[in-house]
């Protein structure tokens, strides 16, 4: 099971680089896929549990989607 898992990840990385490469995507797109899992990271070297990291990620991670509602928000009403 996680054999297949390594795989279609790979696959996934793969074909995101490829894209970028052709200039199908944009990298900053890709790259947003990236950022739960730094915060991930960074999470579990500081807890050290899986369980409390992934908690704290998706916390910072909801932390972060209010601040740039708010951020857009703003942009568009004061039109800056």
């Amino acid at each position: 099971m996680l054999t297949l898992i390594a795989i279609g990840f790979l696959s996934m990385v793969g074909f995101g680089i490829k894209n970028i490469i052709q200039g199908k995507q944009d990298a900053t797109k890709i790259l947003i896929y990236v950022v739960p899992a730094v915060i991930f990271g960074i999470s579990y070297l500081i807890s050290g549990a899986v369980t409390d990291a992934a908690i704290l990620t998706m916390l910072i991670t909801m932390a972060l989607l209010a601040v740039m509602l708010v951020v857009t928000g703003l942009r568009t009403t004061f039109k800056f």
